[in-house]
This record gives C-alpha cells, sequence and structure tokens, in this order.
C-alpha cells in the first residue's frame, strides 16, 4: 500500500513539474512573438494656417493647431518656435506641447493668433522639435493686412 501511495505521489509531483514546465516556455514564447513598439511619430493637423484679411495692429482670433503621437512610443516635444519672414506677426497663444511627453494615441495643442504690423501678404511658420525621425516639422502661417477702412461695416439688427 505504501508502495502505490508513495508512485502516486511521485506521478503527481512529476506532473505538476511538467505543467509548470509548459507554462513557463509558453510564456517565453509568447514574449519572442511580441513585437517591439513603433518609434514615436508626429501627425499634424492642419499643416497649415490662413488667416485671412486681418486688420493691422488688431490681434485675430486664434486657431488650434493639434499635433498626435501617431507611433508605439511616448513622444517628447522639445520645442515649438514661430519663425519665418514676417514671424513678429504670428504669436503663440497657447502651447501644451513644448517640454510635454505626450502618449502613443495622444496629442497636444497649439493656439495662434495673427496681428499684422503693416498692409499686405505677411508669411510666417511653426517649427516643431520633437524625438520622432521626422523632427523638425514646418507649418506655414499666412494672412494679409489690411486697413480698417476696407472692412466693411456690420449691419445693425433693425430695432
Amino acid at each position: 500500500m505504501k508502495r502505490t501511495a508513495g508512485i502516486g505521489l511521485l506521478v503527481i509531483v512529476l506532473l505538476s513539474v511538467a505543467a509548470f514546465q509548459t507554462k513557463q516556455k509558453k510564456s517565453e514564447t509568447d514574449q519572442s512573438k511580441e513585437q517591439p513598439k513603433a518609434p514615436p511619430a508626429v501627425a499634424v493637423s492642419p499643416l497649415s494656417l490662413d488667416f485671412g484679411n486681418q486688420v493691422v495692429g488688431r490681434a485675430s482670433k486664434s486657431k488650434r493647431i493639434t499635433l498626435t503621437n501617431t507611433g508605439g512610443k511616448k513622444l517628447y516635444v522639445n520645442s515649438v518656435a514661430v519663425d519665418g519672414d514676417n514671424s513678429e506677426d504670428f504669436t503663440l497663444v497657447r502651447d501644451t506641447c513644448t517640454g510635454a511627453t505626450i502618449a502613443a494615441g495622444k496629442s497636444c495643442v497649439l493656439d495662434v493668433s495673427f496681428t499684422p504690423a503693416q498692409l499686405g501678404t505677411r508669411k510666417g511658420g511653426l517649427t516643431i522639435t520633437d524625438d520622432a525621425l521626422d523632427s523638425p516639422q514646418k507649418l506655414g502661417l499666412a494672412g494679409s493686412g489690411i486697413n480698417s477702412i476696407d472692412v466693411p461695416p456690420t449691419s445693425r439688427p433693425p430695432q
């Protein structure tokens, strides 16, 4: 009887060890099948802003740019800078991107306004520097400075 119990116990121990080894090998196989995550990547929308006609010296309403991390790893945004021929006419009024680490699939926003200093076409740009492979990203900014006399009067509602 003791012999049968001993053999039964030995069989249970061997089956337990075999099950543990099978589970461990499956876990190792699953880990080896995991694909490495794609590096951070940037999608910017829209790719440019056109403010149209704006009275010289008056700020426009701000327009929004959304920057999204379309990669698999976190994206670090080092800086966002207004540049270009008439950079002084464009202002970054809100920036949730600079210095931020953006998780995969998440976004940050940039709001830009336009205050033309002179009449005529005004052009600038926005340069975003980050750790994506295609850094820096460059966006176009445009608008036209006009005289206030060129703005048609607004109609008043009838009283």
